[in-house]
């Protein structure tokens, strides 16, 4: 089955037990354009859509921002006009407030547009956009994947993040953009000086003290050095950097912040002058620094000293007859262990895109096949103590680049919504934490089994791990689902012929 993250085959009917809404009037609506009201952990307060209802006169079109509680009920529905040129290529919230970045090609603009949880407007931003940023825009618009421009800093307002074009390469620019009269608005440019190369940045951990931030200057095709920023999310002042050059490569993945104010980091570690675009690395690593980037804890847990107690790795340090492994999270339990949630995947030639290219097409021939779930746990030392594999049917992706290693493409997957992880969510209150992600179970000939899609949720209790599942009968849709409160997850399908979108309510089967 081909992977996608907001296309997926889903329900016309729910259970018994679901509460449920529907959404009328939704002239042109695309699922990516909702979201939850989420916490630190996580968990749920409420939802917002966005969406187009009517087309006037003049270019002109009507626009709605929908909100909902955390139980489906309306809360409030605000209206507003804007050209039809108007696309949405970002959204966020930040526990107060709710952000759309609104992109005019024609104009040249980026308005930001905002609304508290009544949905009651706030004053808009309207940015003046130069030829090379509105192209980088354009191209992401294309790829899919530009709702990665605004990000959230609880209780306190966005960030926005834009490239710059103002030294030798491609830089970066980052704008605070307050949601309360106690915080001030500020700005971080980075501006390359050295060689040439193109930087890109994105958020690994945000909080009300610090902004984490991955750098990745790509010089040519193979080579990509990365470097940790971390900002005073306050004033914007850079606190300080780890550069891993050459000398000592890492691939930066994940991060968190202690609730001691202590800045961790994860990712993979390689051998000195490798190319992490083509190389294999020898491990998983993990470092934790103080708010003057002093390095103050670090471990590496190795393929083939460590990992192989559990899995079996060939000499190359690939594990054998799996392929590799994404972690799309890292969570730390009160007790101090940490849990690590992977996804396997390999990189594999695609069918599809042979027969593409044959018949003269082009397009790229490899694509992503992803399979089962890995959960990595670590003791309070980050050793690795245990390795638990939940199986899953495969699903299978396009690769957007053939060129460079099978964890580079992963990454990008990540970065469009390739993967079947769908969220991850914290319950503080009973210390447990619920992974979910989509699984498309093949049914069997001989055992007379159908072919289902299925909702998983992997429950980590006291320690033991353990799985519930949500059975999502087979009818084609527009579909998404989207964090709830704790012990629930929430089914949105769009019908394009209705343009309705209804919600469902599922209850998980958790004590």
């Amino acid at each position: 089955m081909r992977k996608l993250l907001y296309v997926l085959l889903f329900v016309g009917t729910y259970m018994v037990s679901a509460q449920s809404k529907t959404i009328d009037n939704m002239v042109k609506f695309k699922v990516k354009d909702s979201g939850s009201f989420l916490d630190d952990a996580n968990d749920v307060d409420g939802y917002y859509f966005f969406y187009e209802v009517d087309k006037l006169k003049k270019g002109m079109r009507e626009f709605a921002v929908n909100i909902l509680d955390k139980n489906l009920n309306d809360v409030a529905l605000k209206k507003f006009v804007a050209s039809k040129r108007v696309v949405l290529v970002g959204n966020a919230f930040n526990n107060e407030a709710i952000m759309f970045a609104l992109f005019n090609k024609k104009e040249k603009t980026l308005t930001l547009k905002s609304f508290d949880k009544k949905a009651n407007p706030r004053e808009d931003v309207v940015i003046t956009l130069d030829k090379k940023v509105m192209r980088t825009i354009n191209s992401g618009i294309a790829l899919g994947n530009i709702n990665t421009l605004i990000h959230p800093v609880k209780n306190k307002g966005f960030i926005l993040i834009t490239p710059n074009f103002k030294g030798k390469g491609t830089g970066y620019s980052l704008g605070f953009y307050p949601t309360n009269d106690n915080e001030k608005p500020w700005k971080y440019e980075f501006i390359p000086t050295g060689k040439k190369g193109r930087h890109t940045v994105s958020p690994i951990a945000l909080n009300d003290k610090y902004v984490v931030l991955v750098d990745v200057n790509v010089k040519g095709l193979s080579k990509r050095e990365f470097k940790t920023v971390v900002l005073n999310s306050q004033t914007g002042e850079k606190l300080f950097e780890k550069l891993y050059d050459e000398n000592d490569p890492k691939l930066i993945t994940n991060s968190f912040i202690s609730e001691e104010g202590k800045i961790s980091v994860m990712g993979q570690y390689y051998e000195p002058k490798a190319k992490i675009a083509k190389a294999q690395s020898l491990g998983l690593y993990m470092e934790e620094f103080n708010d003057k980037g002093e390095v103050e804890f670090s471990n590496r847990i190795s393929w083939q000293e460590d990992v192989s107690k559990f899995l079996p790795v060939k000499k190359n340090n690939k594990l054998k007859k799996i392929g590799f492994i994404y972690f799309h999270d890292i969570i730390k339990t009160k007790s101090g262990e940490y849990f690590a949630i992977g996804e396997q995947y390999r990189k594999t030639v695609s069918a599809l895109g042979i027969a593409a290219t044959l018949m003269g097409g082009g397009g790229n021939v490899t694509q992503l096949t992803i399979k089962d779930i890995y959960v990595f746990k670590f003791d309070k030392e980050f050793n690795l103590s245990d390795v638990e594999i939940f199986e899953k049917g495969k699903s299978r992706i396009q690769n957007p680049f053939d060129y460079g290693s099978p964890q580079l493409s992963a990454s990008i997957i990540k970065a469009i919504g390739g993967f079947d992880f769908v969220y991850s969510q914290r319950d503080i209150k009973r210390d447990r934490f619920y992974a979910n992600f989509i699984d498309y179970e093949r049914g069997e000939k001989k055992k007379k089994t159908k072919s289902r899609l299925v909702f998983k949720t992997i429950i980590q209790d006291g320690g033991e791990l353990s799985v519930d599942n949500v059975e999502l009968p087979k009818k084609s849709r527009y579909f998404r689902v989207l964090p709830a409160k704790v012990g629930y997850v929430l089914l949105l399908e769009y019908d394009r012929k209705k343009k309705t979108s209804s919600l469902h309510l599922e209850k998980l089967n958790i004590k």
